[in-house]
Parts: C-alpha cells; sequence; structure tokens
C-alpha cells in the first residue's frame, strides 16, 4: 500500500464525527441542568447569609432603643441615579448621587446609620428588569409605579429599594401600617412627614400556585412587626397600630424554581374591641377591631389581606392568640425565615 493511501486513512470519517458531536450534546445535555441548579443553590446560599447580616443590623437598631425594633424596611440604599436609559442594560444608570440629608432617607437602617446600604442581590442580571418591575406594579397607588425608585424626585429624597443600579436586595412585601413616618423633635430641612412608601404593594405572596410559579423578583426579602397594641380613643373604623415593635418575621425569596416555606397567607380574622369613647359621649356604632397586626385600614381589597406571615395559634387557650406563620397550601418561594432571637421552623 502506499504512502498516499495510509495519509487518506488517518483522518476521522464524517460518521465518526457525528457520533462523537452526538455524544458530547448528550453529555452536556446531562451536566448542564445540574451546573445550573448548583449555581443557583450558591446564590441561594449568599442570600441567607445576606439576610443574617440584615438581622445583625436589625438587632443592632433594637439595643439602642431599649428593645424596640424598626415599624418598616425599605431596603436599597440612600443613593439614586439622575438618569435612567432604558434602551439596555449597560450603563443605564448614570449620575449617580447620595441622598441629602441623610436623615430624610425612608428605612431606618439607612437613616441612622446602622447599614451603609442593603447586600447586593445575586439573582440581579439587569438593573433596568428591575427598574421596569417598578414601573409596572398593578397594585401601586401612586400611577402605578413605586416612587422609590431611580429617577424620581422620591428617590432622591428617601432611597432607592433597590438600590442605585438596581442591584441590592428589599423589602417587597408592603406595610400599610407604616405609611406615614414619625420624627422624635421637628423633621430635619428638606425631610418630609407625609410618607414613607412601605405600602407600596409588589404582590409576592404564594409564588407557587399549581405547579407554576408566578412572577416576582428572586432574592429579595420581606419584614413585618408587630406589638403590643393599646387602644386610646380612636374613631370609629380606625384600627389599633402597634407603637413600638417587639417582634419581628424577616424572610427572603429564592430562585424562580425554588418553592420553599409557606409562610404567608391571608390576613387572620380576630375579635373586635368596643370602641373607646370620651367620657360622656355617646357610644360609636361601630366596634374598633383591634387584631388587625399586619395592615391599618379596613379594606375589601384583597390585596389587603394577604402577604401576612402571623396567624392564630390554635394550640394556645383562652383569647386568640398570634404565631409565627400563617400557612394557606400554597408555596412563598421563601428560602429562610428569621424572627426575633430564632430561625423560624416551620412548613418546609
Amino acid at each position: 500500500m502506499s504512502r498516499r493511501n495510509q495519509k487518506r486513512r488517518s483522518g476521522f470519517t464524517l460518521i465518526e464525527l457525528l457520533v462523537v458531536i452526538v455524544i458530547i450534546g448528550i453529555l452536556a445535555a446531562i451536566a448542564l441542568p445540574n451546573y445550573i441548579k448548583v449555581k443557583e443553590k450558591a446564590k441561594e446560599a449568599e442570600i441567607k447569609a445576606n439576610l443574617h447580616n440584615v438581622q445583625l443590623s436589625i438587632e443592632r437598631f433594637a439595643v439602642d432603643t431599649e428593645g424596640a425594633y424598626p415599624n418598616y424596611l425599605i431596603g436599597g440604599e440612600p443613593k439614586y441615579a439622575a438618569n435612567v436609559s432604558q434602551g439596555g442594560s449597560a450603563n443605564a444608570f448614570t449620575n449617580i448621587t447620595e441622598c441629602s440629608p441623610i436623615e430624610g432617607v425612608s428605612d431606618p437602617l439607612l437613616r441612622k446609620g446602622y447599614i451603609d446600604s442593603y447586600p447586593r442581590n445575586p439573582f440581579v442580571r439587569s438593573g433596568i428588569a428591575i427598574h421596569q418591575v417598578q414601573e409596572n406594579l398593578p397594585s401601586a397607588e401612586l400611577d402605578g409605579a413605586d416612587p422609590l425608585r431611580n429617577g424620581t424626585p422620591e428617590g432622591a429624597q428617601y432611597g432607592t429599594r433597590f438600590g442605585a443600579h438596581c442591584d441590592l436586595m428589599g423589602s417587597v412585601l408592603a406595610d400599610p401600617r407604616y405609611r406615614r413616618r414619625d420624627y422624635l423633635g421637628p423633621p430635619p430641612a428638606g425631610a418630609s412627614i407625609a410618607r414613607t412608601y412601605a405600602d407600596i404593594e409588589y404582590e409576592f405572596w404564594d409564588m407557587w400556585i399549581g405547579d407554576k410559579p408566578l412572577p416576582y423578583l428572586p432574592g429579595q426579602f420581606f419584614y413585618k412587626g408587630m406589638g403590643p397594641m393599646i387602644e386610646s380613643n380612636p374613631k370609629p373604623g380606625q384600627l389599633i397600630i402597634p407603637g413600638e415593635i417587639d417582634q419581628y418575621m424577616l424572610g427572603a425569596y429564592g430562585g424562580m424554581k425554588t418553592k420553599g416555606k409557606d409562610v404567608l397567607g391571608e390576613e387572620p380574622p380576630g375579635p373586635s374591641g368596643s370602641q373607646s369613647t370620651a367620657p360622656g359621649s355617646a357610644p360609636a356604632a361601630e366596634p374598633v377591631d383591634i387584631w388587625r397586626m399586619t395592615r391599618s385600614e379596613v379594606s375589601n381589597d384583597l390585596t389587603r389581606r394577604q402577604g401576612s406571615p402571623y396567624g392564630v395559634d390554635p394550640n394556645r387557650p383562652g383569647p386568640p392568640q398570634l404565631c409565627y406563620g400563617n400557612p394557606n397550601g400554597y408555596r412563598d418561594a421563601i428560602i429562610l425565615v428569621l424572627t426575633a432571637g430564632e430561625d423560624y421552623l416551620g412548613n418546609p
């Protein structure tokens, strides 16, 4: 056999190459899902570590306030982007500026210096996508958008919920009880006491209904507190708001494929107390509901009744008592829940 024929036979045939390509494709199809799963679990581990860091800031706050925890949390940072480019994710946020004065920032931990900024959210790929979610909230009261976003006067004054690049962790569970902000003494120059924007609703509860996840922002968190309520001659129909938070639940959301815990549910019903009246005045016609621990207004809107992390404890005798966790049969994609002094060990 000639050397020329030997050289022709030393290469691979087309069939052999196709077989190798098919084998590589099969191996990639097997390995890729496992790689994606491991990558997502690593991000969730980072979110859990971030949540513990946020809890440390909350506990430091309580140490300096004799055990009172923040009424609400916003998240993000005391910075904002004055200009937002909707064209693409690269350099979408420009002219980054710090909010001034810092006393005007809504979030209590940021305002009082217990945290410089909330941790980075490893799930965020495109900050402009988060910004667009903020601009198109179906349940937001103010023109269908969250005012605490970049490119708004409110964001410039009160801070941004997800940071100047929309890549930080933010609170996405509304707390309508604390829509107004209180100051000890007169408010600082340039600060308004009208709004906190803690009541902006993202409708992030019951992520998994059936076998399909509903849209939400992975890697964000929720915070809800409760405390003793003292009835002090409120108006008819007015709800009692805890004046001091001595318990809280802090939870973090995982990735889109994670069903997580069943923690949130419809606000539990409860007994109504009698309306207090001033001496010599006629009794009020309507009783005052002193049981609502997660919202501050009476509403037939079901969204106002959702997202409560507190349920009625059936195992405690006597008057109904609230307990941690309010499962309703739908998974919430919540991967970790922290409470005052301990972890929540409720529904898996």
